[in-house]
């Protein structure tokens, strides 16, 4: 039976000064795409609640005030917005735990049903540091790495995983999600820098490859905080790949702006009598190079 869903990915803009105003923006604009749109999932881009801090030069503590528990303010207003939209929301946030008298911290992304509540989250995997002339920043002070690949099975079936901004550079968590049959990946972002004219590109060959729907969804706009020396303009470019690897929607470098299209379980299946890239995977060669071989031949 084909399953259809509409989606929409929320690019947000710069950090508006304090938690509440960013929020209520936020909320704004989620309730603007909701009523006119009608989207079945609502897609948020990386760090939704606070600036991308992690490209000051000097680590600071300060910005630990961002951090929030799972049950902490923005979870419960995402999961509140959830159920009185009836929409399905993936929203991220600064997460922190206390695990026997010790603080973690993670950069996060979590799924709202309007029926299920949070039915679960995902940590980033792979934590950059980056010292580039058109990109400096140091996610490993701040973000501990998660360990697992989670796959969240949407109120209508569809199968959904989600990378957050720098593991999408890695085949291997990509291919660690599909071999789990999922049907979507959204990767939330917050980049700027020297990969601005390869960030559709890259999602396109992402989808092609693994026979999938992908969505990106980028923060825009120019934010510095007082200690950067560098500017930094998020440069949006929230867009929907089909399992083609074609675009459906594609957004510009605007503020607080928003894609939406419709996926298909049919389109699924044509790209894959097209080519089948699973089938066609060469798992007795991998493994001969492979030291954890169950990432790639399971």
């Amino acid at each position: 039976m084909e399953k259809k869903m509409r989606i929409a990915g929320v690019q947000l803009g710069a950090y508006q000064q304090s938690y509440e105003k960013n929020i209520e923006q936020i909320l704004a604009l989620s309730k603007k795409i909701i009523d006119s749109e009608k989207p079945d999932l609502l897609v948020f881009s990386e760090l939704m609640t606070a600036p991308y801090f992690a490209a000051v030069p000097t680590p600071d503590d300060k910005f630990f005030e961002y951090a929030e528990f799972m049950d902490g303010p923005t979870v419960c207003r995402v999961k509140e917005l959830a159920a009185r939209t009836n929409t399905q929301i993936v929203g991220t946030f600064f997460e922190k735990e206390r695990v026997n008298g010790s603080m973690h911290y993670y950069n996060t992304a979590f799924v709202c049903s309007p029926k299920r509540g949070v039915i679960g989250r995902y940590r980033k995997v792979h934590i950059p540091k980056v010292d580039v002339e058109s990109m400096k920043t140091d996610e490993k002070y701040y973000f501990e790495g998660g360990t697992e690949f989670p796959v969240f099975t949407l109120d209508n079936g569809f199968r959904m995983g989600i990378l957050i901004c720098f593991d999408r550079s890695f085949p291997e968590a990509w291919k660690a999600l599909t071999l789990q049959g999922v049907d979507l990946i959204v990767v939330p972002t917050a980049t700027y820098g020297f990969r601005k004219n390869l960030y559709v590109e890259e999602l396109r060959v992402r989808a092609l490859e693994n026979n999938i729907y992908v969505m990106g969804v980028n923060k825009a706009g120019f934010e510095q905080l007082l200690e950067e020396l560098i500017p930094r303009t998020h440069f949006g470019r929230t867009c929907l790949i089909n399992p083609f690897g074609e675009k459906i929607a594609v957004a510009g470098e605007q503020e607080w702006t928003y894609v939406t299209g419709d996926i298909h379980s049919v389109e699924i299946e044509k790209s894959k009598q097209r080519v089948d890239f699973f089938k066609e995977r060469k798992r007795e060669v991998y493994q001969k190079y492979i030291t954890n071989v169950n990432v790639f031949v399971n």
